[in-house]
This record gives C-alpha cells, structure tokens and sequence, in this order.
C-alpha cells in the first residue's frame, strides 16, 4: 500500500474507531426492553475478543432483535481490536429489515465504516444516507446519531461533495456537546470550508441566512485571502473576533488558527531568495520572484511584519555553494531556493544545512532531518490524486493516455504505480507527440480494428449483410490523460468517436492552457481535472500579481508557486507539528510528508462549454455500458 493510500486508510479508520467507541453504547437495548441481555463490566473493563465471542454466542439464543443488537455489539468490539474480518462476518448476518431506527442507525454506522474501510465508499455512503434515516433523525439518541452524521461527513468529504460534508458538518454542531467534540467537528469544517474558492465563499458569506454558517464563510475567507502573512492573518482575525464574540469558531477555534501566535513568534526576521534570474532557467526563476515579491508586497502594504528579502541569481556561473554561503553571511535566517533539480540534490548531500531552507523542486530522495523541505510544482502529485479520486469513484480499469515528455511519463509512472497499490488495473497504456496521429492511437487502443476485422470475417463466413457498429474494448471504466491543451483537443473527440464517449476522462492540470476561450475548448468538454486553485481564485495577492508582472498564462503555475513560497515558509513549523494540517495555497493544498516533501492535493475541475468550473459535489458513479453491437446474423465482436 502506498503512502497516500494509507494516509485515506488512516482518515476511515480514526474517523471509525473514535465512533464505534460510541456505537457500543447506542447498540444498547433499554433495560425495559424485555429479552434483552446485558452482560456488564466494572467501569474499568476493556471490551477484548472474549467479550465479543460470548456476545455472539449468546446471540444465537436470543430472538430478534435483541439477536442482532448482540451482533451489533460485537461488531463495533471486533472492529475496534481491528479485527475486521471478524466484525464484517458478525455485521452481515444482520437483517436490517427487522432493526427498529435506533439500531438501524447504529448499523448503518457500523457497517459503514468497515465498508468505507475496505474502499466500498460509494456502497458506505449509501447505507449511512439510506432514506430511512431521513425520517428518524428526531428520534435518535445523541450517541447514536452524532457517530453516523461523522461517518457521512467523512465520506462526503472523502469523496469531493463538499457541500453535503458541510451541511452534515453543520448538523453535527447541534449535537456535540463536549470541548473536544467542537474543536474536532470545527475542525472538519474548516478544512472543508477552506477547500472552496474565494469566489464562493465570498458569495456565501453575503448570501447564507444561516447566521453561524455566515460568521464560517467570514472565517475561512479571511484564512483565504489574508493567508500571505501571518501579522495581516492575526489582524484580520481579531477583527473577525470581535464582530462574532459568541461564534463557536471563537469559543472553540480550529487547530490552525489556534497556531497563528506561536507561528507569528516564530517567523524569520530575514530570508534570501536564491533563483536563476538568468541562463536557461532565467524565464522560470524570474516568473517565481516576481510571484514570491507580489505577495510580500501584498503583506507589505496591509501592515504585516514583513521579513527583509535579499535576492540571488544562481543563474550565473558562481557555484551555488558559495550563493548559498553569502546568503547565510549576510544574515539570512531562512533561504529559499534553488529551482534547479541537481542544486537540490547537493542539499540533500549536505548532512546539516547552516539555516532552514524550502527547496523548489524535489530531488530523488525525501530528508528526515528540520533543515530542508521541498516544494514543487510535481506532476507526481497530481497523478496520485487522479488515481485515489478515480478509485474512490468505484473505477478499477484504467486506459492511460500520456505525453511523451519527460513530465508526462513521470505522471504516468506515478499514476501506475498508486493505481496499482490501491488495487486498480492497467488495461493499456500508449504515448503520443504533438506528430501523432490521435485518431489511429484511440482507435488502436480500443481494439477498434480488431472489432473491425470481426465484422469482416464473420460477414465472408455468412454471405449476408450485416449491420454493424464497431464494439470498443469492455475492460477500461476510466481514462488517465497527461496531455498539454492542443493534444488533449485531438483525444478527447476520438474518444466520442471511438464508442468511448461514456468512459470519464481524468487529466492532469496540464489540459488546460490558463486563459478562458470557450470556442477553443469545447473540445475537452466534460474533462475532469486537477487545477491549480489559481485558476479560480481574484484575492489581494493574484490581482497584484497580476497588475505588477501581467503574467502570462503559460507562468501562472510559476507565479502561484512563487508566492505561495512566501506563505508557506511561516507554516512550516505548523506542518511539521501537525501532518493533518494544510495551507490552502494558490497552487493547491499543501502538507508536509515525514521526509520532508510538500505534497500538493489541487482542486478538481470540469470543462463545461469550454470553459473550467469547480467541482464542489459529488458526481453519480457512471458505469460504462455495452456499446457495441451486431443486428440480424450476428454475433458480439
């Protein structure tokens, strides 16, 4: 299993033992409940298998349903001494039918969880959103409904429906009662709030006649948009304080807001910026600068506590090490750079750097030691994001269609390689250039002319016409596409025309080229893909980075990167304390792995009529159906 999929793994399996421990004590029947057998234990007592085996075996006495609440227990017990098998054995012998709503409910959540821990999320949601619950909500105990609204909010989250997890978010605010229980759940709105544009959480904080949920969307915009430095982000937040004394994000802040003080201590007086302002590299290093100055600037001009900035060109012949060097003599209490991948890998050779340093590319190794962390734009990131998305939609067979650049191929690698951890196939795979010939590739990949010949052979067998239409390969349920804009307008329509228009197409953040021209687009309609939140962002600091360096669509990713250096390097004293934790940057949400490598998660997108739109709910799963097929003196090809 790899190391995303086992961080999604984590998140179900928290998320399930904190509520099974609760479920134990839903499951129960009142003791008027006649035929009910309650076995009890000193206050001090853990429930261990022994408990649950003697629940089971005296199950099989009992009539319903005092059966299935033994059953239920021993569920929740098995599962919790991660016993899974066991639990799913105990769970599916229940008959939900004869369950009353209150055992129904824990069963839902039950047996959610151990399907949302076997990667049945779709199959999960659907038991925890099971219509029978809407009508019962009134009805439940607070121990019984808080456990199920957390596993639906998880999943939904899980899955990308933003705003069902918020709403659910929402209702669990009704029902927790206790210092911990808020913290957590406000927690979890907050990262969900903080994953929608500035645009939409600006248009619902206007909007919302929900007074607390206003006071939210106030917040996470403030954590959106002032988020380049933390005096301005403090600033705000008091303010924000004052206007909602009695909010429980103010009686009860999220973690990372919790952190600004420490972090506001704890920031540099003085940092360097090491970049190729010259050579082959110069384009690059000055589009990351001009990103990285427009949101100090940004700081700068709301008042913030901005660090001193000196600015290196390692671009020109001057050995890096010695650029490095003068940084640190000059007082430089924190240096950022370098862009070139063989500089970062003479950091990682270095055993102690002299002052922390957040690198812009990755090397080929992580680092385990506080002195360095490596940021980038890495296409890696994006390709096992589409492969854990694409999986938790309920796909398993995977075409993957991909450049063959040296970014495309790692796209591909990488998208391989977490496929195939999460439990996914490959059924084919094929690299194409701007010289391809699109239509042959598809047609190819489908297996069209192999269908083709079929028909051919079979109708010289028959001496009789046939009416045909050419049957598409059934083993794929999914594209993965690595493609830049003009290559991805060829594919996609040889994908309708090739019988395949059904299969969801997934792509990188590469598809589309950064400027709005619906007439160009309408090509990749219905393209899903990661994008840079960039895209759909207007906050203080795009508009100067707009207005100072105009840049071109082709640097945005650049220029995203640049600045969202500058507010990164603050937080990572929060990153390191807390992995759950993220900066919702401009390039995406960020955390930081164990060996020091920020990993991006981007947001996900869709063209529609040529133009991008976030996605912020669900989409039904689509399963490809047969579409191919022969009339008259036939048979399937």
């Amino acid at each position: 299993m790899s190391a995303s999929s086992r961080r999604t793994s984590t998140v179900i399996t928290s998320m399930a033992a904190a509520a099974l421990a609760l479920a134990l004590t839903a499951c129960q029947t009142p003791a008027s409940r006649p035929g009910a057998y309650q076995p009890t234990y000193p206050a001090s007592h853990k429930a261990s298998r022994s408990d649950a085996v003697r629940l089971l075996r005296s199950a099989e006495t009992l009539p319903a349903p005092a059966r299935d609440q033994q059953r239920l227990r021993a569920a929740a017990i098995l599962y919790e001494l991660g016993e899974k098998e066991s639990a799913k054995e105990a769970v599916v012998k229940i008959i939900p039918e004869q369950l009353d709503n209150t055992l129904y409910a824990s069963y839902a959540q039950v047996y959610g969880s151990l399907l949302a821990d076997g990667d049945d999320f779709f199959e999960a949601l659907d038991l925890a959103t099971s219509p029978r619950l809407e009508g019962a909500w009134a009805q439940l105990p607070r121990s019984t409904a808080l456990p199920l609204r957390n596993l639906r909010a998880d999943l939904w989250g899980l899955l990308g429906n933003l705003d069902s997890a918020i709403s659910e978010r929402r209702e669990i605010s009704y029902l927790v009662k206790s210092d911990g229980a808020i913290v957590e759940n406000n927690n979890g709105l907050w990262q969900l709030l903080t994953q929608l544009p500035s645009s939409e959480l600006k248009n619902r904080a206007n909007k919302s006649s929900d007074t607390q949920m206003r006071g939210w969307y106030q917040l996470a915009l403030l954590g959106r948009d002032t988020q380049t430095d933390i005096s301005s982000q403090l600033t705000a937040l008091s303010r924000w304080r004052e206007r909602w004394p009695a909010h429980s994000a103010n009686t009860h802040p999220p973690q990372a807001l919790q952190l600004l003080e420490r972090l506001a201590a704890q920031r540099a007086d003085s940092i360097a910026l090491l970049l190729p302002l010259s050579g082959s590299l110069g384009s690059a290093g000055r589009a990351i600068r001009d990103g990285f100055m427009a949101a100090h600037y940004t700081a700068l001009n709301a008042g913030g506590a901005t660090p001193r900035v000196m600015v290196y060109d390692t671009g020109t012949e001057q050995p890096f090490e010695e650029i490095y060097q003068n940084a640190v003599d000059a007082g430089a209490q924190f240096i950022i750079g370098p862009l070139n991948k063989s500089k970062v890998s003479n950091l990682l050779a270095t055993e102690k750097l002299p002052v922390p340093t957040l690198a812009l590319n990755y090397g080929d190794q992580g680092r385990l030691t506080n002195d360095l962390v490596q940021f980038g734009l890495a296409v890696e990131d994006e390709a096992r994001q589409i492969a854990q998305h694409a999986y938790r939609q309920g796909h398993r067979q995977a075409m993957v269609l991909t450049t063959n650049s040296s970014w495309g191929q790692r796209g591909a690698e990488a998208f391989r390689e977490e496929w195939q951890n999460l439990g996914g196939s490959v059924s084919i795979g094929k690299t194409f250039s701007n010289n391809s010939k699109f239509a042959n590739l598809v047609s190819d990949a489908l297996l069209i002319p192999a269908s083709k010949a079929r028909k051919k052979e079979l109708q010289g067998r028959l001496a009789a016409p046939l009416e045909f239409t050419p049957r598409r390969r059934d083993d794929v349920d999914m594209v993965f596409v690595a493609a830049l804009p003009q290559q991805a307008r060829q594919l996609n329509p040889m994908l309708t025309y090739y019988y395949a228009g059904d299969l969801p197409v997934y792509a990188t953040s590469h598809v589309f080229g950064g400027s709005v021209n619906p007439n160009r687009d309408r090509d990749i309609n219905g393209v899903r893909f990661t994008a840079l939140p960039w895209l759909f962002e207007n906050n203080q600091t795009k508009q100067d980075i707009e207005q100072q360096a105009a840049p071109a669509p082709a640097f945005a990713r650049l220029y995203a990167l640049g600045a969202d250096a500058f507010r990164l390097y603050p937080r990572l004293p929060m990153l390191r304390q807390f992995p759950q934790q993220k900066v919702h940057g401009l390039t995406g949400a960020l955390s930081l792995s164990a060996d020091g490598r920020i990993v991006r998660e981007q947001m996900w997108a869709r063209i529609e009529k040529g133009v991008p739109v976030p996605i912020t709910t669900v989409e039904p799963l689509s399963i490809p159906q047969d579409n191919g097929q022969l009339t008259g003196n036939s048979e399937a090809l």
